[in-house]
């Protein structure tokens, strides 16, 4: 008999068969045993129904990332690194809901004028600078790039406030750039939108209480329904940029002179 068909190992098949947990899981729990703990009960709270499947896998990583996977189909997203397996042990989950966060950072708005889009370039310079550090040159070449310079300059003379661009734009064909300056701007109300990795860290990150969770599934909803209307916008630009880009600001200019 050799010693893959001997009696330890089937043993040994018979106890993985039965979703015992490994030995990284034991010393995870031995060594974190409050976390475990937590872990557990975040899981038969939020997803009773997959406690099976969570805690069959065979280590801390594996149980975290079909958590965060089942998580996110019925509420919303968590840090990716959680589905990716990039976890040291099960505080990273209990501590604190790990959160997505959309909001735009002050390197994220500088990034835009070298590696964003060109319907998101203009759309950006179409806005006021968040940041009020300067008069976005860099941003401005780069849109030149997509569109005649006199286009760019006329830009320049009308960017929009939120509040000036929901006042111009609400109710008309061009309503998801009012979207876009209030993103810009941390203006959406909209915890997930609003929200960066900096003030996250610097504030307080939501808990796991049941309020917590339900309010922040319905702000993700509408996170991702105002996502949507800004990538159609997007799109639209796309087809004839310099065309589309001319038709919004003629709108605008007009606008303001009414």
């Amino acid at each position: 008999m050799s010693e893959a068909d001997g009696p330890l190992a089937t043993l040994g098949r018979k106890l993985a068969s039965q979703g015992l947990p490994s030995l990284s899981v034991l010393i995870a729990q031995i060594a974190g045993i409050e976390g475990y703990a937590e872990f557990r009960e975040i899981v038969a709270h939020f997803l009773p129904d997959r406690e099976v499947e969570i805690f069959h896998h065979n280590t801390p990583e594996g149980q975290i990332a079909s958590f965060a996977s089942y998580f996110e189909d019925r509420y919303f997203p968590l840090n990716g690194n959680l589905r990716e397996g990039f976890v040291e042990g099960y505080d990273e989950v209990t501590g604190f809901i790990p959160v997505v966060c959309m909001g735009m950072s002050f390197d994220d708005y500088h990034e835009i004028a070298s590696d964003w889009r060109p319907s998101l370039q203009l759309m950006t310079y179409l806005v006021t600078n968040p940041w009020e550090d300067g008069e976005d040159v860099v941003l401005a070449e780069a849109c030149g790039d997509s569109v005649p310079k006199s286009l760019v300059q006329r830009i320049s003379k009308i960017r929009l406030s939120p509040e000036d661009a929901h006042r111009l734009l609400n109710g008309t064909r061009y309503e998801a750039l009012a979207g876009w300056a209030d993103r810009l701007h941390h203006n959406t109300n909209n915890f997930f939108l609003d929200t960066d990795y900096e003030e996250l860290w610097s504030g307080m990150p939501p808990d796991w209480g049941s309020e917590e969770v339900t309010a922040l599934t319905i702000q993700w909803q509408q996170a991702e329904v105002l996502e949507r209307s800004q990538i159609e916008f997007t799109n639209w630009l796309e087809e004839d940029i310099p065309g589309r880009i001319k038709e919004v600001v003629k709108f605008i200019e007009e606008k303001r002179n009414d």
